[in-house]
């Protein structure tokens, strides 16, 4: 099953389009989920959860949920009192549930570094991966195989780097993607690992170190499932790594960019950097966060 948040704004009906595509290409059913609970801020107050009077909340979801189903796809309207991001985290835990949507957030910087929008709270802790829809426009031509879907994957030897090709490989079963695999590295430390040393070593890879990450990098995605045609690119970037993998997909025109997350939490999520949540602040484009899972969390 596939599980979509929505407020009924224009971006909570591109995010339920989408997952609505999602669920007839892999098959599954969807469940719209309207949740009615006071969000909470870091400080315990509550804040407004949606904009949506409560009286109207059902009429919409029996018109969105009827809309949807016109579409072919079998829908479930939910209205939950829960705060949104619990109402959603909490669905990832059902072993039916495989993939969580949700439309994009525009917050002011302040904002999301105090509070953290629901995409935001939900991808972090989430146990199943989260897409946020930014554009629908690529998922339809897709979905009609107008063209293929154009992914980034961003890439290091860790684990959640391969959970996010596996994921990408399960994508590639329900509609054609066209995969590209980047690796951001910092070129000072990785010619410090290689043992290459050079007068550029500081601000470009040199050869031996460029040789060495170029066989590591083929020899992990050779094992993973993802699909066979894949364009590998290995960045040099002294900065950081979730500013280059945006600009980059931005400037390839990737429709998705694809991350993953070891779900730091808490004062974690706000003083140690997180690639993936600073994709989900800054990418142009839908994002899509996979979690890697401890032993402790499956």
């Amino acid at each position: 099953m596939i599980v979509c948040g929505t407020d009924f704004s224009p971006s909570a009906t591109r995010a339920a389009d989408v997952a609505a595509i999602l669920a007839q290409r892999a098959g599954t059913a969807l469940e719209l989920v309207c949740a009615t609970g006071a969000r909470e801020s870091t400080a315990g107050a509550p804040e407004a959860a949606l904009a949506v009077p409560a009286e109207s909340t059902g009429e919409r979801m029996a018109a969105e949920t009827e809309r949807l189903r016109s579409m072919g796809t079998s829908v479930d309207g939910t209205l939950d009192p829960s705060p949104p991001h619990y109402a959603l985290v909490q669905r990832a835990l059902r072993p039916e549930t495989i993939l969580l949507v949700l439309g994009a957030e525009g917050h002011s910087f302040l904002r999301r570094v105090l509070l953290g929008s629901v995409a935001e709270r939900v991808a972090m802790e989430s146990t199943k991966p989260v897409l946020v829809v930014r554009d629908d426009t690529p998922w339809r031509l897709w979905a009609t195989d107008t063209q293929p879907l154009r992914v980034m994957v961003a890439f290091d030897p860790g684990a959640s780097a391969s959970t996010a090709l596996d994921w990408v490989a399960s994508l590639a079963r329900w509609g054609r993607v066209e995969l590209t695999v980047c690796w951001v590295v910092n070129p000072g430390l990785e010619n410090q690992r290689a043992g290459a040393t050079g007068e550029a070593a500081g601000i470009e890879l040199l050869p031996k170190t460029r040789e060495t990450l170029w066989r590591e990098m083929q020899a992990l995605i050779g094992v993973r499932g993802a699909p066979p045609s894949i364009t590998m690119r290995l960045e040099a970037n002294p900065g950081r790594i979730d500013s280059a993998l945006t600009q980059l997909a931005a400037s390839l025109e990737q429709d998705l960019l694809v991350v993953g997350s070891h779900q730091r939490r808490g004062f974690d999520r706000i003083w140690q950097q997180s690639v993936s949540r600073g994709v989900l602040h800054d990418a142009g484009m839908s994002v899509v966060v996979v979690p890697h899972l401890r032993d402790d969390q499956q």
